[in-house]
């Protein structure tokens, strides 16, 4: 049997990727094997797909770090055939060996989570790594104690699949939420719908170049790192909370020491890499009947035939995409 896989190669000195046929006896090892119904596209699976970044350490291999489907061989005593599962996160997948964009997937079992029945495995794909990271920022303003009444909230790259997910989460609850993006003038409508309050332009973020800026946000979901970040930083209150997970507008990002020592403003990394069988409390609130259960993820995402992906990675660079792209296969 033969199908289409993604497969990234390295060619004098770049990284090129190609659709390629394949057998089972191509793919990685693993005692599951998986027939891929829908893959997420994240940014790092863009960079991989494009060979911007060095997101695969081992080549050729296939890019892609979650799939779901159906499991259609097993020697594993937990997944039987038929089993609708999900692989999602982790060091391994996609990243180190291969991943999510081939019609049939082998991993091994401890890598894979069964999809509740009550939940479609597009959803559980659609929510994925994007709205589990934003959960977790979501939930460490909730353990520091930002209140909704503390004022508003401000989410940098709002168009992006794990803002627009965290612009959700945070109108739930009941926060004020400020979408702050590129694309003001064309998405605005967008940002409102998922329950933005207000729209503004990524330039509006901090009035100007001080070092310290008139007291804005009692909290920031930031998605994109760089100069946002620095801004947002110099913008939040006394004893705010910014919790940062992106880096599309830059890795690295300069600021001052006062907001830290005279606002006591606190800067945490959010880390949402985590395989699904490790998940815990936060991926359980995201599902249906929990709090962090976003209410707008048939708005937010949606599908995208596996033959355009390489062009949806494309456009997703150049930052051209709204919300989060799921390949289905």
């Amino acid at each position: 049997m033969k199908f289409k896989s993604i497969k990234l190669y390295e060619e004098n000195g770049q990284r090129v990727s190609r659709m390629i046929e394949q057998t089972l006896d191509d793919l990685a090892p693993g005692d599951i094997v998986i027939q891929s119904q829908y893959a997420a596209v994240n940014y790092k699976d863009a960079r991989a797909v494009t060979g911007v970044g060095k997101v695969l350490s081992n080549l050729p291999a296939v890019p892609g770090v979650e799939v779901a489907g159906l499991v259609v061989e097993s020697s594993n005593p937990q997944f039987k055939l038929g089993d609708v599962v999900t692989v999602q996160g982790g060091r391994e997948f996609g990243m180190r060996r291969d991943g999510a964009y081939s019609e049939y997937v082998r991993v091994p079992g401890s890598w894979a989570a069964h999809v509740p029945e009550d939940t479609d495995p597009f959803e559980s794909v659609a929510m994925g790594l994007a709205a589990y990271t934003s959960a977790l920022a979501v939930d460490e303003l909730l353990l520091r104690g930002v209140k909704p009444e503390h004022g508003q909230i401000l989410v940098t790259g709002g168009t992006g699949g794990s803002s627009s997910f965290a612009i959700d989460m945070l109108a739930g609850l009941g926060y004020q939420v400020v979408a702050s993006t590129g694309k003001k003038e064309t998405e605005s409508e967008y940002l409102k719908s998922i329950g933005a309050a207000e729209v503004i332009g990524r330039d509006e973020i901090a009035g100007g170049d001080k070092f310290l800026e008139e007291q804005r946000w009692a909290g920031v979901i930031d998605a994109v790192g760089g100069k946002p970040l620095d801004a947002a930083l110099r913008s939040t209150k006394q004893r705010g909370v910014v919790c940062a997970f992106g880096n599309a507008a830059g890795e690295t990002f300069s600021t001052a020491i006062y907001p830290f020592i005279l606002r006591a403003v606190s800067l945490v990394g959010i880390n949402g890499n985590h395989p699904v069988p490790t998940r815990g409390a936060v991926w359980q609130r995201m599902q249906k009947g929990g709090d962090l259960r976003p209410s707008h993820i048939h708005q937010i995402a949606y599908t995208i035939a596996f033959d355009h992906l390489k062009a949806h990675c494309d456009k997703l660079i150049q930052s051209g995409v709204r919300g989060r792209a799921v390949v289905q296969f």
